[in-house]
């Protein structure tokens, strides 16, 4: 577990630093200087794209995660493993564009009177695609490489402040908004380049083909897992994403700028599972070469309980200042409330379930992944169809979280049945008790003007809950760590006593 816990801290802390950023983007500055549809357009790029771009790995995401291990071999430069990945992308860059070009006659269509600000931008989106396909796929890549912090830090936090500087242009009047979404654009493209050139430089990036390499029964266990693969991270894109693209045709582009400002203090939730997930996987990955259930069983139960801390105290956080939070948005903004609740504890629970997922996608049930997600993208689009129209955008968050959950709990029931192997401890238990103490006392509190309220309730959320949690030595990490930081603190002000 040290290689997760140093690189899942490490791009943790840039993530949260990100969203701080983020919320500062589009929470405060955002919804003042740009119109709803403007924030909408920003958020509906990000998810078409990503839904695009994760068609056009065609699933050799799969095979990074699930095969690698096979082509690992750093004196022969991973047998060509590179050039496969990225002659992949270049294949699924092609037959996205032709896709595209089949589906934007009735984008602009379904757009032009209801969402105009989508066809007038449409032309950016097939090069931020394709620069996401190959970030995707190199990132993978350099995960399996033991380096789960270089995409994280160019993603998920110096995109973000490149938008902080555009946005900030824009609300002085420097740049229109023309400018401001083409720089956007840039900036999310961006994280490719810093990607490619950490893989140089540790003598990782060799683009010469191995094909005697790839024998016939490795030819045909790639091909079978491509078509799995494509078929199940299509539909995880989907299912995290599409809530958006139903928000827009069901209502308005104006309430998908609603929605997404909404939802993005739930992604603090998430940030511990995306940190977790992307150093584990190659390590549950080596495991399964092995064949050793123990060590992907204790690796699955001390991250569901870490992330389960960690997820716990941040939506106790987000209930108690569920006021605060909405105090500091335009009125428009209030339709989000029950928006904000529902996704915060669906991610919640997702967050703690969800590495079972991943488990499946690199065990010899991988094809199972298929049909629970199958099975969860027909529960998304019943779940649209029925609650979008009746319930607005608490029926979008409505249906995303039942889906999200469904097939959380698929999954664990995989593992469990199939493998002995389960992340459910009597432990968790006993975090959710300490996040209800933590939060009743958060409620107590009288109110105080806004910004002493959110710093004191946060303060008294926080201290009671890990408290409880040191106490009760729920999670032997939790405790050395904050034994370390203990010591570490005294150390700085009693530097004469430097040994313990």
């Amino acid at each position: 577990m040290g290689i997760i816990i140093r690189q899942s801290v490490k791009g943790a802390v840039w993530s949260y630093l990100g969203i701080v950023i983020g919320y500062i983007n589009v929470g405060l500055i955002m919804p003042k200087f740009f119109d709803t549809a403007q924030i909408g357009l920003v958020q509906l790029f990000a998810s078409v794209s990503l839904i695009f771009a994760q068609f056009g790995t065609l699933g050799f995401t799969s095979v990074i995660n699930r095969l690698f291990p096979l082509f690992r071999d750093h004196r022969q430069h991973h047998n060509g493993f590179l050039f496969l990945a990225l002659v992949t992308g270049l294949l699924g860059f092609g037959l996205t564009v032709g896709g595209f070009v089949f589906l934007k006659p009735w984008i602009i269509e379904t757009n032009t009177a209801r969402s105009p600000l989508i066809v007038e931008y449409l032309w950016l989106l097939m090069p931020l695609v394709l620069m996401r396909i190959f970030y995707t796929l190199l990132d993978n890549y350099n995960k399996m490489l033991y380096d789960a912090v270089t995409g994280t830090f160019w993603l998920d936090f110096m995109h973000k402040v490149v938008n902080l500087l555009l946005i900030l242009l824009f609300a002085c009047g420097l740049i229109d908004f023309p400018i401001f979404f083409a720089g956007y654009v840039l900036s999310m493209s961006m994280p490719l380049i810093p990607v490619v050139i950490v893989l140089i430089r540790r003598h990782n990036f060799h683009l010469e083909p191995r094909p005697a390499f790839v024998t016939p029964p490795l030819k045909k266990e790639i091909g079978m897992t491509m078509l799995f693969g494509f078929i199940n991270g299509l539909a995880s894109i989907i299912l995290l994403n599409v809530d958006k693209v139903f928000v827009n045709q069901y209502l308005s582009l104006e309430e998908v700028g609603i929605f997404g400002v909404s939802t993005l203090f739930a992604s603090l939730i998430r940030v511990p599972y995306n940190s977790v997930a992307k150093i584990a996987i190659g390590l549950i990955s080596e495991s399964w070469k092995r064949n050793d259930h123990a060590h992907i069983s204790e690796i699955y139960r001390k991250a569901s309980l870490n992330q389960a801390i960690i997820g716990v105290l941040i939506f106790a956080g987000i209930v108690v200042n569920l006021d605060n939070i909405f105090a500091f948005l335009p009125p428009i903004y209030q339709s989000g409330r029950w928006v904000l609740i529902i996704y915060s504890a669906g991610i919640l629970v997702n967050t703690v379930i969800g590495l079972a997922g991943n488990i499946t996608e690199i065990s010899r049930y991988f094809r199972f992944n298929t049909l629970f997600l199958g099975i969860s993208i027909l529960i998304q689009f019943l779940l649209s169809y029925l609650l979008i129209p009746r319930m607005g955008i608490t029926g979008a968050a409505l249906a995303t979280v039942i889906t999200l959950v469904t097939i959380s709990l698929f999954q664990a029931a995989l593992q469990r049945i199939a493998f002995g192997i389960s992340g459910m401890t009597f432990q968790l238990l006993l975090v959710v008790g300490a996040g209800g103490a933590a939060s009743l006392a958060g409620w107590a509190m009288p109110r105080l003007p806004l910004i002493p309220d959110i710093a004191l309730r946060s303060l008294i959320v926080t201290a009671l809950f890990m408290t409880i949690i040191l106490l009760l030595r729920i999670s032997p990490e939790v405790n050395d760590m904050a034994a370390k930081s203990w010591w570490t603190v005294k150390r700085f002000f009693r530097p004469e006593h430097q040994t313990p």
